[in-house]
């Protein structure tokens, strides 16, 4: 909800903080006091088109804060998404220069005004002028129906459609996956079993490029190794005395005496242990001097290292991504091979997924259509109490057969249609229906149960134009009631409707200076009576008495 909304140099206002509740707040004035321009500063700071014409005369810019609270996981996600603070409190400001340019602001962070836009279509509900009543957007009047829809209906209508069309997309999806693939890959394909066979004959495994360039030095240095090796042989096992022989007769002095000094023993057995090493050298270096030359043999691995290095070079990676590219492309090759049958398997599956689909749309198109019946029948009683007798409402429902026009929410189209007078067509709402007949039209709604998951705030300007009497009233009771479940702003010169209301807020203007200012002033008790005594005609005693007794009824409807 709105906590607080404070407006400086806006129009006539110069600066006013105004503190909001919970509940239903009636703004009250006299013609002309500057009701509208309330509507307008939340406009303004929930990102409307700026105008010069909202800085006050004399004035450099326009300031408009406005404080809300609330656990709303889309602006949670609004935010996050560029990198603001969530916080306990989101405060929003606008900024407009007399030169008509503005700023925009999210928790002290400049945004785009588009945010806050973003913010006002989630959590402000305006029911005025027709750019900004939510009743008038088609999505909004598919939710109406959904909305009653899932209240009544004990079935997952919502959920089998869903599924049924996530599994239609997903084969869409594959099939064009598929057929990309297949569209230029017969060129492609022959190269890849071409390159795929070149690289299989290289036998590749992890390490391979070190192995190769070892066993490629060892043969260009053949005869050193030999030599290296018959010498260390020599000099080990052979020659007389040799190391193996030497390291004998030490252990052999030392074991008669070992056992007379700690350090004599601990020798002798690294003497043994040295023995022990050297007795598995001298057969790896004997294996040495046994390997022939094979200069072919040298050969085959020059050829092989170097048609390794030059196909992960020309591949950009090493054994493990040699490897990699080779199982990527024989799955690759797999799928060419079968994507005949893939196709008509894809085919097949493709149009049962999308018969189910018709089937569980349809069901829906007959089920939205059998709930926007009974809505427009329990409309109409509250429709005859709001002066709107002769307004007739329907909600046309139309399946799109058209694939493109498939939604994983169905197939409809739900357009609300109005008659406005018995006898005239069948129109769209947004072309015939007024600013306060649409606003009543929404009360009606509420009024049949029809209204769920709308935004937290709802604002209603012009929804008393042209009604009175008990149809006052019935206005009045149908805001108050919204008022329990969602914040309500209401801008009204009706008696009923504002003794109706949780709260209230009396719009005046004032000099200052040789200047003429708007001013809000919340009103309680007395106060409050003799604005609701203004409202009726006269604040003499007979006009207080009435006031007081249209105070007692508004506020008795919920006293309970």
């Amino acid at each position: 909800m709105l906590v607080s909304l404070t407006v400086k140099q806006f129009a006539l206002i110069e600066h006013v903080q105004l503190e909001l509740h919970a509940g239903m707040t009636v703004f009250t004035g006299e013609t002309g006091a500057g009701k509208s321009m309330l509507v307008g500063a939340l406009g303004a700071v929930f990102g409307a088109r700026a105008s010069s014409e909202w800085v006050r005369h004399g004035a450099e810019k326009a300031d408009v804060t406005a404080v809300w609270q609330g656990d709303d996981q889309r602006i949670s996600s609004l935010l996050e998404e560029h990198d603001i603070d969530v916080e306990d409190a989101l405060i929003l400001r606008r900024v407009v220069s007399k030169d008509g340019r503005s700023r925009a602001y999210l928790n002290g962070v400049p945004v785009a005004l588009k945010m806050l836009r973003q913010i006002g279509e989630i959590c402000l509900d305006f029911h005025g002028q027709h750019e900004h009543q939510s009743l008038m957007q088609a999505d909004v009047q598919m939710q109406v129906v959904d909305a009653a829809l899932s209240a009544s209906a004990d079935n997952n209508i919502f959920n089998d459609v869903a599924v049924a069309f996530k599994g239609w997309k997903q084969l869409q999806k594959q099939l064009l996956s598929l057929r990309a693939e297949r569209g230029d890959t017969e060129q492609q394909a022959a190269w890849m079993r071409e390159e795929l066979a070149r690289i299989e004959a290289l036998q590749v495994e992890p390490g391979l490029a070190d192995a190769l360039q070892m066993q490629v030095d060892g043969g260009r240095h053949h005869a050193q190794v030999q030599q290296a090796a018959s010498e260390s042989v020599m000099l080990l096992d052979d020659a007389e005395p040799c190391v193996r022989g030497m390291l004998a007769r030490a252990s052999q002095a030392l074991g008669p005496v070992e056992a007379f000094h700690h350090d004599l023993s601990a020798s002798r057995e690294l003497i043994d242990q040295m023995d022990a090493l050297l007795g598995e050298v001298v057969p790896a270096l004997r294996s040495v001097m046994d390997q022939s030359f094979d200069a072919s043999e040298l050969q085959a691995c020059e050829e092989r290292l170097m048609a390794l290095h030059e196909s992960m070079r020309r591949h950009s990676c090493d054994e493990l991504g040699l490897l990699s590219l080779i199982e990527d492309w024989q799955q690759q090759l797999a799928r060419l091979d079968t994507a005949g049958w893939d196709e008509a398997s894809l085919l097949q599956a493709l149009e049962a997924a999308a018969l189910h689909y018709r089937s569980v749309a349809g069901t829906l198109t007959e089920q939205r259509t059998s709930i926007a019946t009974d809505i427009c029948l329990q409309l109409r009683p509250f429709l005859d109490r709001l002066a709107l007798a002769g307004m007739q409402v329907r909600f046309d429902v139309a399946a799109q057969q058209d694939e493109h026009k498939w939604h994983a929410s169905g197939w409809d189209e739900i357009t609300m249609k109005v008659m406005s007078n018995p006898g005239e067509p069948w129109r769209d709402l947004t072309a015939v229906a007024s600013g306060g007949e649409v606003s009543r039209l929404v009360l009606a709604l509420k009024g049949g149960g029809a209204l769920n998951d709308m935004p937290n705030v709802a604002v209603f300007d012009e929804v008393d134009t042209g009604i009175g009497g008990e149809t006052a009233w019935c206005v009045g009771e149908l805001l108050a009631s919204m008022g329990r479940e969602r914040q309500v702003l209401v801008i009204s010169h009706l008696p009923q409707v504002a003794s109706c209301a949780d709260h209230q807020v009396v719009i005046g203007k004032n000099e200052k200076d040789g200047r003429t200012l708007t001013e809000l002033k919340p009103v309680l008790a007395a106060d409050r009576q003799h604005e609701i005594a203004r409202m009726l005609g006269g604040a003499d005693e007979n006009g207080l008495q009435h006031a007081e007794a249209f105070l007692q009824r508004g506020q008795s409807m919920f006293a309970s």
